[in-house]
Parts: C-alpha cells; sequence; structure tokens
C-alpha cells in the first residue's frame, strides 16, 4: 500500500508542475514565431515579426535558382515590412547567438548571418523584381549545413583550388588512379583521354577533340567538348559504351554545384541533373569564365567592356566588382578578389635628355606661338607601353593594389596565402606573391609552363619543352615552394 502511495504522490506531483508551467507568465513578453521548419527552429520567422507574408511566386523562382527546397526561401515587399522590421529581426537573430557576416548597405549584396556553431544561418538580401530605380523586396533563404543541396558558409581555402582550376579551363582531372585530359597516345590522334597515372595504360575516349572544364562526381567524368557537354563512366573500358552525350552545343564553363550541372553558353547560364534531365535557364545575362561561390555567380560582363560582376542567384541582383576589364579572376580571400589586367607603364623621365632635345629657343617658340616640336609631336603619336599585372580589390570598396607583372595569357591559382602565375621572366617561370602584396617569389626551373592548377595544396603545370612519346606531355606536381618536384606520368 505504501508503495502505491508514493506512486500516485508522485503522478499528482508531476501534473501539477505541468499545469504550473503551462500557465501564461503577465510579466514577460511573449517570444516571437519560431520558422516551423525542419532544422531551422532557432532561426526567428521574419515574415511573423513583420506581420508579411511571403511572394510565393518570387520565393519560388529563386528558390528555382538556386537548386534548393521552395520552403527554405521567403520574399517579402519592402512595402510590406514596417520600418524597423528587419533591424528588429536581426537583433533577434543576434540574441540567439546568431553571428553577422556581411553587409547589405550596397544594391545587390547579400548577407549571411550563421549560429556559433556554424550549423544552421541565413542568408538574405534586397531584390529589384520590378527593373525600376531602387529595391523593392527582400529575399531571405534559411540555411543548415546538415541537410543536403543546401547553401554552406564558404571555405574560401577550398573554393580557391577548384576557381584556380577553372581559370585555366580545368584542362584535366586526376583522381586516385587516372588522368582524364588532352594528349595522344603514341603516333596516332590526338583527343580526350584517360590514363593511368603510373602510365601503364592509356584509353582514348574522343578523338580530335580538347577537353575543358573537366570534374569528377561518383565515378563519372564530366567535360565539354568543343560542340557538346559529355559524361564517361570510369569504369567502362568501351569508349563507345563509356562516353554519353548530355547537351548538344557550345559550352563555355561547367561546375557541379549542390548536385547538379551548371554551365553557360552564349545564351546565359543554364543547370540541368546528372544524367542532362530537367534542363533549366538560370539567366540569359551573357556570363563568360563564370563560377558559382555560395548564392553568388562571379563573371566577366563582356557588355560591360569585361569588367567582373557578381550575379545574385538568391535575389537576382547585378553588382560590378571591378572598374576594369579583367582576366582570371578568383577570390582568393573573404573580401578579396584577385585579378589580371592590362594597364599602362609609367615610362621613366630622363630629365638630361629632355633638357638636351629641347633647347631654349624652342622654349620661347613655343611659349610664343603655342606649337610643339617635331620629337613631341612624335612621341604624342605613340601608344603609352602596358603591362599585364596582378591586382587585389576589395569587394567592400573597390580599392585596388598592384601586385606584380605577369605573362600575357596566364591563369592564376591560390593555395592558401599565396597566388600563383606565370612570367616572362626567366622564359615563362612560375613566380609566387602573398595575397597581402609582397616581392615576387620564384618557383620552377621549367621553361614555358602552362595551364597551373592545384591539387591538395600541391601545384601541378604542364612543361611543353619536355614532351613525352606516349601523350599528356609532362605534368609536374610540385611544393608551392618549388623544392620538391616529380612528373606525376613517370
Amino acid at each position: 500500500m505504501k508503495r502505491y502511495f508514493f506512486l500516485i504522490l508522485a503522478v499528482l506531483m508531476t501534473t501539477v508542475l505541468l499545469l504550473t508551467a503551462c500557465q501564461p507568465n503577465g510579466s514577460k513578453e511573449e517570444a516571437p514565431t519560431i520558422a516551423s521548419y525542419e532544422g531551422y527552429s532557432n532561426i526567428p520567422d521574419l515574415g511573423s515579426i513583420a506581420g508579411a507574408k511571403s511572394n510565393g511566386k518570387l520565393a519560388t523562382a529563386a528558390a528555382e535558382r538556386l537548386s534548393v527546397d521552395p520552403e527554405a526561401v521567403f520574399v517579402y515587399s519592402l512595402g510590406d515590412l514596417p520600418e524597423d522590421a528587419v533591424n528588429v529581426w536581426t537583433k533577434e537573430l543576434k540574441a540567439r547567438g546568431f553571428e553577422k557576416s556581411g553587409t547589405l548597405e550596397e544594391a545587390g549584396n547579400t548577407v549571411s548571418w550563421y549560429s556559433e556553431d556554424r550549423d544552421i544561418g541565413v542568408v538574405a538580401g534586397y531584390m529589384d523584381t520590378d527593373k525600376q530605380d531602387g529595391m523593392d523586396a527582400f529575399a531571405v533563404f534559411l540555411v543548415n549545413k546538415s541537410l543536403s543541396v543546401k547553401y554552406v558558409d564558404i571555405d574560401y581555402e577550398k573554393v580557391q583550388e577548384a576557381w584556380s582550376n577553372a581559370n585555366n579551363g580545368a584542362s584535366f582531372f586526376i583522381d586516385d588512379k587516372k588522368i582524364f585530359g588532352y594528349g595522344y597516345i603514341g603516333s596516332a590522334d590526338d583527343g580526350f583521354l584517360s590514363k593511368n597515372t603510373d602510365s601503364s595504360s592509356a584509353l582514348m575516349l574522343v578523338e580530335g577533340v580538347r577537353p575543358r572544364y573537366v570534374h569528377e562526381w561518383d565515378k563519372t567524368v564530366y567535360a565539354c567538348l568543343p560542340d557538346r557537354l559529355v559524361a564517361v563512366d570510369t569504369k567502362e573500358k568501351d569508349p563507345e559504351e563509356a562516353v554519353t552525350t548530355l547537351v548538344e552545343g557550345k559550352l563555355q564553363s561547367l561546375q557541379i554545384v549542390n548536385e547538379k550541372l551548371y554551365y553557360t553558353t552564349k545564351s546565359g547560364l543554364f543547370r540541368c541533373d546528372f544524367d542532362g534531365e530537367n534542363n533549366a535557364k538560370i539567366t540569359g545575362k551573357k556570363m563568360k569564365d563564370a563560377f558559382l561561390v555560395g548564392d553568388k555567380v562571379y563573371y566577366r560582363d563582356t557588355g560591360d567592356e569585361n569588367t567582373e560582376h557578381a550575379y545574385s542567384l538568391l535575389t537576382g541582383a547585378d553588382t560590378r566588382v571591378t572598374e576594369e576589364a579583367v582576366s582570371s579572376f578568383f577570390l582568393g580571400s573573404k573580401g578579396y578578389g584577385y585579378y589580371i589586367a592590362e594597364r599602362d607603364v609609367e615610362p621613366e623621365e630622363d630629365k638630361e635628355s629632355a633638357e638636351e632635345e629641347t633647347t631654349a629657343k624652342e622654349s620661347e617658340d613655343k611659349e610664343a606661338t603655342g606649337t610643339t616640336t617635331a620629337a613631341e609631336e612624335e612621341a604624342s603619336d605613340e601608344e603609352p607601353a602596358t603591362a599585364w599585372t596582378l591586382i587585389r580589390v576589395s569587394l567592400k570598396d573597390g580599392e585596388m593594389t598592384e601586385l606584380a607583372t605577369v605573362r600575357e595569357g596566364t591563369a592564376l591559382v591560390g593555395i592558401n596565402g599565396k597566388v600563383f602565375y606565370v612570367s616572362d621572366e626567366h622564359n615563362g617561370q612560375i613566380y609566387s606573391v602573398s595575397k597581402s602584396g609582397s616581392a615576387p617569389k620564384r618557383v620552377t626551373r621549367d621553361e614555358d609552363c602552362k595551364y597551373l592548377m592545384t591539387f591538395h595544396d600541391m601545384l601541378l603545370y604542364y612543361d611543353y619543352d619536355d614532351e613525352t612519346e606516349e601523350g599528356l606531355e609532362h605534368i609536374y606536381i610540385s611544393t608551392p615552394d618549388g623544392f620538391m618536384k616529380s612528373d606525376i606520368l613517370h
């Protein structure tokens, strides 16, 4: 009996505690409504705080561009948001342990908030939906790193490796045992081939073509040929069975993002599944050398004097990144981009020669008649000397810093805190310079180095002055300081 008494007493006490906890507390304000989606329980709902409803059509379109779950994207009309609603919302995020990264001060910029463990977060930005002056909507994307096909926090050390390789057209791909790229086998025609890294065997996949933007995903290699996008089954030994055409036409870039193939043509940016199905056009903007990072597509705008632009897949806003034509752009660290541009070189003035060429009488004649000497007229007709220059640009304020002079047509690659490039000095050697700016340092001793790439924090490059008979000319792998080097095919 005593045992049953204590059991009944425990049940009654538990019931009283539960009822007490459920009673409203008049001394405290009600907590804001929390988004109920799985994984997002710690993120305050802007719509509930502002009393606004998401525009389902715009939100679905933004989710389509990002290739994410439509229930994770919200778009609110600025006319429906009270003036201080966004500030209240961001303060609530901060109170819950979210850290702000970026700003919304400039039109088209997006900003991220991440929780302390950086597993969940928010990406938001202003939108111009009516294509008139000023922003008229606010887009919000809820993020969870534990869920698949979701936007994740940007690790620039990892991003710069893939981006650096894309700068050279990603001419080949190396897995654990094979290399896929351009070459030839003996005296046969050249083309797209695979070859064991120990040179034990090679297989010609497609003759007479040079592949670009070669990537691998789940034992399948994807590559852009001159007239199509193909997939190569790495387990299949018969070339006819191994190669499958996914998309017809000339492609200008290829990238795998959120388990989708993103590619560009002259008609814009597209996305499709790994089998080439569900092909969708993301934007009709003319994008050259496009590269996706988070919600942004960085690209060279051929319609805007080849300046670098950033297009937001979330908001659809487009922002100019540089004020001059660029080549081989990439983000090497948070807040800074690196690129090559052709700039005028200021000649050193030779005061003594100038004094000899211009006599006192000529100076007097110039002042009297306003004419110029024959030497000065000839000098004025000459085009100024130019040099290809490596430049760092701040994404925040556009401030530029010249770092080094590079060879025309070179491609930049980044490894950790350094940028690597080919210099005209010593007949095409590879040099490095720190991202913050330092004296350039020579890395290689091989002339005419080309197709720089990175591989697990190592430097890869072709040496065209030292060809093999089996094809895929020597591809060297080197430590970033050049201290250790070996031929990856021998």
